[in-house]
């Protein structure tokens, strides 16, 4: 997948943990595609999110589909208003914990100091995805967080407008077809 379609489908949300939860992708017609299992997708996934492909580790699948299901279920708690669970944040925090040192780099600007991974494997990735979603929690953007109501899609979304008004992931596919089915619905209520 190259990067266009990769912000086509809808990626490249403002947040890591954003996109990482939405590769599974509901359609909004029963049908379901994991994102996670296409290589084309992760390598595009950590491209755009500038972390390091490992090298020649097999992709943790089972813990990765656990930390999504985690990140998931603090999405449905952060749109729904709902306070992040203790057990939610202690997986969140088992999630982060990963081994780091401090390194000092002279940039062009001067002196940055960066935290390094003992190994850029896909736990650290995990850890970065993990970490992001705490930057939403401690930032307190939490209520721009907005999941798609379309209960065949739940699409979640990070909602950029000044009022905190979006409703839909997409207003022409999710908020088009919502309408359709209400109007239908009132057709068949009708006797039309």
């Amino acid at each position: 997948m190259n990067i266009q379609n990769y912000f086509n489908k809808g990626f490249g949300q403002p947040a890591l943990w954003i996109d990482f939860v939405n590769s599974l992708e509901h359609d909004g017609f029963g049908n379901s595609t994991d994102y996670l299992r296409d290589p084309a997708w992760r390598e595009t996934f950590l491209r755009h999110w500038k972390l390091a492909t490992p090298s020649s580790d097999r992709v943790p699948f089972p813990a990765l589909l656990r930390l999504r299901a985690m990140l998931r279920s603090g999405a449905d708690s952060l749109s729904s208003t709902a306070p992040v669970s203790a057990a939610e944040l202690r997986s969140l925090n088992a999630a982060m914990s990963v081994f780091v040192r401090p390194q000092l780099f002279q940039r062009q600007n001067g002196f940055v100091l960066e935290e390094m991974p003992r190994h850029k494997d896909w736990r650290w990735i995990a850890a970065q995805i993990a970490a992001s979603f705490a930057r939403t929690l401690a930032i307190d953007v939490s209520e721009r967080v907005k999941i798609c109501p379309d209960p065949l899609c739940r699409w979640v979304f990070y909602d950029q407008t000044k009022g905190k008004t979006r409703i839909w992931c997409n207003e022409r596919t999710c908020g088009n077809r919502n309408r359709v089915r209400r109007s239908r619905s009132k057709f068949a209520g009708a006797g039309l």
